[in-house]
């Protein structure tokens, strides 16, 4: 009775161990890569570890029993999990990549472990990735101080420094200003100032208004005469020019000019030559501007 309990074990048992040995063999591991550092990880750091497996061609991985993105397991946290597939003559070779972020945190160092993953495929054929561990750094210390010992002292922040603008601000005013009444009085026919109404200033603006004619010719010539008597103080002549110009030594670099004036002047007034009233009535505003000039002093 016992020998056919014992065959009757053999016959049943047996095939199905067989069966079973044959299924794990048709799985292969052709490699497994894990983290090159176990040593040194701190909070945030991703780990990285890949398998390499080879089954039948007619074989596949069974991608409903892998898990799920997001999975956290003791601090560690699946981020991404990649799976590729190629096929080599009759074996089919997966490569799955694991990506995990450590989340976890401790005041002390602590070993951890990353996962043990489960492959299982279509026929049955089951392989795991072992866990891996791994040294976890202090991220604070296990017993706090009171925040009033570690405080830094507060300062309050340095004023920025206004006086070197402002004085560089005051100074562009100041010379923008005298330059302004550089211009003004230099170019300013204004007769509101004393020092802007001098004889050749009025006869300036009194040539601004001439028509250019004969008439105006004329006027233009009595006008520029009238400005110079009022200046030397008498009837002044083109003989005049010399005792002129040591009365007024601010008119020398005119001296050529006042000479050709006079002598136009007398062309115009008593010569009866004829000459362009326009290019003569400029003539006049141009030389009565260089006198009003050196009236001034420019």
């Amino acid at each position: 009775m016992k020998q056919i309990f014992l065959w009757w074990f053999i016959a049943t048992v047996c095939p199905g161990l067989a069966f079973a040995e044959m299924q794990t063999a048709n799985v292969q591991v052709l490699s497994v890569q894990n983290p090159d550092s176990y040593a040194g990880i701190q909070i945030g750091d991703v780990l990285q570890r890949t398998i390499q497996v080879s089954v039948a061609a007619n074989d596949q991985l069974n991608d409903k029993n892998l898990p799920l993105k997001g999975l956290q397991r003791n601090g560690v946290e699946l981020r991404q999990l990649q799976v590729d597939s190629n096929k080599q003559g009759n074996q089919q070779v997966y490569t799955l990549r694991f990506d995990y972020q450590i989340f976890a945190s401790s005041g002390k160092p602590v070993q951890l472990l990353l996962p043990v993953e489960q492959l299982t495929f279509k026929s049955g054929a089951k392989v795991e990735l072992p866990s891996w561990r791994f040294w976890l750094m202090a991220q604070l210390p296990d017993q706090l101080q009171k925040a009033r010992q570690s405080v830094i002292a507060q300062y309050r922040p340095a004023f920025l420094d206004i006086q070197t603008p402002q004085r560089g601000l005051a100074l562009s005013l100041l010379l923008a200003f005298v330059g302004g009444l550089v211009l003004l009085y230099r170019h300013s026919d204004w007769t509101l100032l004393p020092m802007l109404n001098g004889h050749f200033a009025r006869a300036y603006r009194k040539l601004k208004k001439l028509p250019a004619n004969a008439e105006g010719q004329k006027q233009a010539a009595l006008i520029v005469q009238d400005a110079l008597n009022q200046r030397f103080g008498q009837q002044m002549l083109g003989t005049h020019v010399p005792q002129f110009i040591t009365q007024q030594p601010g008119f020398k670099s005119l001296e050529q000019e006042l000479h050709a004036f006079f002598a136009q002047a007398n062309a115009v007034l008593y010569g009866g030559q004829t000459i362009n009233a326009a290019d003569y009535l400029q003539q006049c505003k141009t030389f009565t501007r260089q006198l009003r000039d050196c009236e001034r002093g420019i």
